[in-house]
């Protein structure tokens, strides 16, 4: 298992999970391939995360506003569901424990959401005794992100990394097409806007370069036309993301990339950057929109990679990027008609291991014996 990574978690009242917070827990491993229908609740999980991640850098009130209030949060609005919960626990293989962080949130009389309860708990190996520490109730911001305790400030320093990278937004006004700062290249953004910086500062790095080399490699080979990036900052220090093509002097522009191209380019820097700069966590929600088949395989390829450092989370419609994983890497989210809530289910090996003879997981998936597609 990746040294700190997400071992469980579980949510309630959020969206198209209901209010029993044991029923809808789903433990997690190095990659989780979550598959489902539309509506059946694996974008409502990754959303869940995405807002954690901005809890952790007092942003919960604008994640609510911009989801159209606290309203639109609860399973089937306030007046069925009264609070939002959720507890996630954390491996911590560096420090031998177990974290947990749980927190509880009602709306308040403006459309927002207040905690409720707040609270971290750790359990080290040479201690008989958890320590908890509870942070009270009635504030609209996350107490964690302010905390200066040790255990909460390893925690938030996890939790706020648990970035939703979102590359389909390739339109020709995108961040991820503009100009940017050379300086802006510590880390990848989660839209991918600041990409040509980002590989600009990985190719000056000789620790880096092979890092930046590999991710060329295999764009290459997802774009026959691409040989290399042109990153030459202008004498303000901004630059776009160019590129040119083999044996050609012509310089082409971010413009100048196909919407899927420029998508595979964003996804292959995330997945094959080097572990210092990398998310402990990587959550990507339906990466392969707009990739050829072959494009698939290699992101593929790509996410079993970036698994030996990053735990990974992808939510996909894909038959054809499921097929490249295992059963174990599998999770299931298919929405109960009849209880009108998602559940989230993981296979094993064994429970499928005669249909595994004869199908794939993609085929296994058509035919609905993994569920996760509309009945």
């Amino acid at each position: 298992m990746i040294e700190t990574c997400l071992k469980s978690i579980a949510l309630a009242g959020y969206r198209s999970y209901d209010g029993d917070l044991a029923q809808n827990k789903i433990d997690l491993s190095d990659i989780n391939i979550i598959i489902g229908a539309n509506g059946a609740g694996k974008s409502n999980l990754i959303s869940f995360l995405e807002m954690i991640s901005f809890m952790m850098t007092r942003g919960l009130r604008s994640y609510v506003a911009r989801q159209g209030g606290a309203q639109s949060l609860f399973y089937f609005g306030t007046k069925q569901t009264e609070r939002i919960a959720g507890e996630l626990q954390i491996h911590d293989a560096n420090g031998r424990k177990e974290d947990h962080y749980s927190f509880r949130l009602e709306p308040s009389a403006t459309d927002q959401l207040f905690f409720a309860k707040e609270q971290i708990m750790y359990q080290e190996e040479t201690y008989s005794k958890p320590y908890q520490k509870d942070f009270g109730i009635g504030h609209q911001e996350a107490e964690l992100s302010n905390s200066w305790d040790t255990t909460a400030r390893v925690l938030r320093n996890y939790l706020e990394r648990l970035r939703v990278f979102h590359f389909n937004d390739t339109s020709i006004n995108a961040r991820i097409r503009s100009m940017t700062s050379a300086a802006d290249g510590s880390y990848l953004r989660s839209d991918g806007g600041n990409i040509s910086a980002f590989l600009y500062q990985m190719r000056e790095d000789p620790e880096r370069l092979p890092y930046y080399e590999r991710i060329v490699r295999y764009t290459r080979m997802a774009l026959p036309q691409f040989f290399d990036f042109i990153l030459e900052p202008d004498s303000n220090g901004n630059l776009p993301l160019n590129w040119r093509t083999e044996g050609a002097e012509e310089i082409f522009g971010p413009h100048q990339f196909s919407d899927g191209a420029l998508r595979f380019v964003a996804l292959t820097t995330l997945l094959l950057q080097p572990a210092r700069t990398a998310p402990m966590t990587i959550i990507l929600d339906e990466p392969e929109i707009g990739l050829h088949p072959y494009a698939i395989s290699l992101l593929a390829k790509e996410i079993r990679m970036a698994s030996r450092t990053s735990q990974i989370i992808v939510s996909t419609q894909s038959p054809l990027l499921l097929n490249e994983f295992s059963c174990e890497d599998i999770i299931t989210a298919e929405y109960d008609s009849v209880n009108q809530r998602s559940i989230l289910r993981r296979y094993k090996e064994s429970d499928l291991r005669e249909w595994l003879l004869e199908y794939t997981l993609g085929e296994l998936w058509e035919k609905n014996v993994l569920g996760g597609l509309p009945l």
